[in-house]
């Protein structure tokens, strides 16, 4: 049996150091398979404060910032060697976003999204968005831990 190799794969990322673990390993399967990659960041507009939600400058800044990522996840994916990438910015929460927008946008048989887990003494917890994406999406989901 052959192992699966993919076309096209979905990076969803963030400045955490999960996310940042997530975008290497999505580099990995990239460049493994030879695939296209899309780097996603999802912009949540309701961690926002109110003052800042509805301050333009403010929430401009903070989308800005996102945008200024995405090109330093970009220099870093083309670094290490993939050749076919491209960015996204998304809005809205994170799980939705990626199953009932992106995934149908722009087709990708694979997703990577990072655990976000939480934990206590006794239990590993999968962070809600990363358990809807791995519990609904059409296609096949790495979780990085």
């Amino acid at each position: 049996m052959e192992p699966k190799t993919f076309k096209h794969v979905l990076a969803a990322v963030d400045d955490s150091e999960l996310g940042q673990m997530t975008l290497i390993n999505a580099i990995h399967q990239a460049r493994e398979d030879d695939s296209k990659l899309t780097i996603l960041s999802v912009f949540e507009s309701n961690d926002l404060s109110v003052f800042d939600y509805f301050s333009k400058d403010k929430n401009q800044a903070a989308r800005d910032d996102v945008e200024r990522a995405l090109g330093r996840y970009r220099q870093t994916a083309e670094a290490a060697g993939v050749t076919n990438v491209s960015t996204m910015l998304a809005e809205g929460e994170p799980g939705d976003v990626i199953v009932k927008d992106v995934i149908p946008e722009i087709q990708p048989d694979l997703v990577v999204i990072g655990a976000h887990s939480k934990e206590d003494e006794e239990h590993h917890y999968f962070g809600s968005q990363s358990k809807y994406v791995a519990n609904n999406a059409p296609i096949t989901v790495m979780v990085v831990r």
